[in-house]
């Protein structure tokens, strides 16, 4: 068995990642001067309406979505702040100072409710890769190890090779993480997000009309889970166990734009 046509298998691949998934967590680029010039003359207003233009227009990273929640903070609006930082962190997950932001703000909300992603001790614990990885590292990380996977498969066909079921077996579990985790992650981000609520206050109700039963109210910044969409209306799930619908138009979603 030839290795030539599997090797040029394996690099279409991982350029195929590489282009399917390319770098969206550079630094800002120079068209985005002048937003922080608004942010730095202290119209944080319009720097938070500069930096959502630009996303708007194409640029998708982790900073800029970072400055976009600095400068909802600044403008007095923590619940857009949060949402901007859950969503940086979509991009940024090990990214400290936009950790210590999200608990900041997070602490002037006025419902104590939990995330409804909070884990337990173990769970964080068992889940601590997954967490800590973004869904384009998850893809790459799979994407990678399963071109090694291949090639260390291939290569124990023709001959010996050192310890080498044992380094098929890890880099096919590796693959798996990675492919199977990113994945989730995209499903879990396109099909039940997390929510923020962004209106002042607003009713949870056990139906999708205004008439229908009172179960809870909310304030701005509450964090929920997104399950259904029907008409203008969206199901969620508190982390209490509690569901029933809101207002589309009263919650943010924690998703990267298309």
């Amino acid at each position: 068995m030839s290795l030539r046509p599997l090797l040029g298998l394996v690099l279409c691949a991982l350029i195929a990642l590489g282009l399917a998934f390319p770098d969206t967590s550079q630094a800002m680029d120079d068209k985005q001067i002048d937003c922080p010039g608004l942010y730095e003359a202290g119209d944080y207003r319009a720097a938070a309406a500069c930096f959502e233009a630009l996303e708007q227009s194409g640029t998708h990273n982790g900073h800029l979505l970072y400055n976009l929640g600095n400068a909802w903070y600044r403008a007095g609006d923590p619940a857009r702040a949060l949402l901007a930082y859950r969503r940086a962190s979509l991009y940024l997950p090990r990214d400290g100072d936009l950790a210590a932001n999200l608990e900041s703000v997070r602490g002037q909300t006025k419902d104590d409710l939990d995330p409804p992603d909070t884990r337990s001790t173990l769970a964080s614990t068992l889940l601590g890769p997954y967490d800590a990885l973004s869904q384009r590292e998850l893809l790459l990380v799979g994407g990678i190890a399963w071109a090694l996977f291949m090639l260390l498969l291939a290569w124990r066909t023709r001959r010996e090779l050192p310890y080498g079921l044992g380094l098929v077996l890890l880099t096919g579990s590796v693959a798996v993480f990675g492919l199977v985790g990113g994945g989730a992650r995209s499903y879990q981000t396109s099909h039940s997000p997390i929510a923020v609520v962004l209106s002042p206050e607003v009713t949870v109700r056990s139906g999708r009309d205004v008439r229908s039963t009172d179960l809870v109210r909310l304030h701005a910044g509450a964090e929920v889970r997104a399950l259904e969409e029907h008409d203008d209306w969206t199901q969620v799930l508190l982390s209490n166990g509690t569901r029933g619908w809101l207002p589309r138009e009263s919650l943010g979603l924690v998703q990267p734009l298309p």
